[in-house]
């Protein structure tokens, strides 16, 4: 603990730490005869000093809070000099002036993300532009370039750090040319933090645990998008990122939910342009028990084509796009493959196992 130089002479002590939850009673001073008039004037001059509450209410070297005195970054008494506190973290909202003369909240900066390797923490060199806003000489932009070069190498000293650097990067390209909501990759972000700890990079290429990562957001939050998708964005093949995902599924015992084939409708009736009544039928049949039965070891994607063309079918419209080989290509599986599901799907028809249109899809006649 360290102490300041005190403004009275006091007698040297051990230092010792405040235990601010055990109350210790004030040292009173007793008075054999009244006090002086000095006396009065410096109780009177102590009483009138504006005091912070703080968690130490007591110097242990005077045993008094007479003199504590409280700053911006510590308490200490201005008696003896010691330093009761230090250090403390001031989590007040700070306000400036806006050029137009209202009074704002200070900007504090950008939050922490687990998106970037320092977290959204970071030291930057700024450029061309002092502190002060005035134009930097071209020498000194040249040397503040080549402190900057090191200064972001020194961020990810070890080879450990760096995978982390890269692979985080990795996420945020595959995140960027798919065009993934935020919150995939977030999630992703995480993942990839989870397999970094877990040592999971040995044996393992950090572009395959940053796709295989990605792919698994997506499976977590319930996002159609196909492997095939992220295999032709993606810097290694498909079978490396589908090993790296079942190591990911192991190790980290990620509770993925199975792939169901409503999920994939809207994406598939988005591609084909369906009228909106077919999509309304189509999700009708997708989701009845018995389509659920026939779903079970198939792929959904392709349990979800067949089913919107069986209601294409139903509803006699014209659609030009809605055939076998687009919702084939849409869904990546074959025209063979939605054939024999609408197959099966004719048949649950015949036994009358599929439900009946409802009224609602009076609502997209028009």
């Amino acid at each position: 603990m360290s102490q300041r130089s005190p403004d009275t002479t006091s007698s040297s002590a051990d230092i010792t730490t405040v235990d601010t939850n055990t109350p210790v009673p004030t040292r009173q001073r007793q008075y054999d005869c009244p006090p002086t008039e000095a006396e009065r004037e410096r109780e009177s001059e102590s009483n009138s000093r504006p005091k912070v509450t703080t968690e130490a209410t007591y110097c242990p070297e005077c045993a008094t809070d007479e003199y504590l005195v409280v700053d911006e970054d510590e308490t200490y008494c201005n008696q003896c000099g010691l330093v009761i506190a230090s250090d403390r973290l001031d989590r007040q909202q700070r306000w400036v002036q806006s050029p137009d003369g209202t009074r704002i909240p200070e900007q504090g900066g950008a939050p922490t993300t687990v998106r970037r390797h320092d977290k959204g923490l970071p030291t930057e060199i700024g450029y061309y532009r002092d502190g002060q806003g005035q134009p930097l000489s071209s020498q000194t932009t040249r040397q503040f370039r080549r402190l900057r070069k090191w200064d972001d190498r020194s961020k990810a000293s070890t080879t450990h750090d760096c995978s982390l650097r890269t692979g985080l990067g990795e996420i945020a390209r595959l995140v960027s040319t798919l065009e993934l909501p935020s919150i995939i990759h977030d999630r992703a972000a995480t993942l990839f933090r989870e397999a970094w700890d877990g040592n999971l990079l040995r044996g393992h290429s950090i572009e395959a645990l940053a796709s295989a990562s990605t792919f698994a957001a997506c499976r977590l939050e319930r996002l159609p998008q196909f492997l095939e998708e992220l295999a032709a964005v993606a810097r290694v093949d498909e079978s490396d990122i589908k090993s790296t995902y079942r190591l990911l599924n192991r190790e980290l015992e990620l509770a993925t939910p199975p792939p169901l084939p409503q999920d994939f409708l809207p994406r598939l009736a988005n591609a084909v342009d369906a009228h909106p009544r077919v999509e309304r039928r189509a999700h009708q049949l997708v989701t009845a028990p018995a389509v659920g039965v026939l779903a079970n070891g198939r792929q959904p994607a392709g349990v979800a084509a067949a089913c919107l063309y069986h209601a294409h079918d139903e509803s006699e419209l014209t659609n030009l796009q809605l055939t076998q080989q687009r919702l084939a290509d849409a869904s990546f599986s074959t025209p063979t493959t939605i054939r024999n599901i609408r197959r099966e799907l004719l048949s649950l028809d015949d036994t009358s196992d599929l439900p009946n249109p409802d009224g609602k899809l009076d609502d997209y006649l028009g």
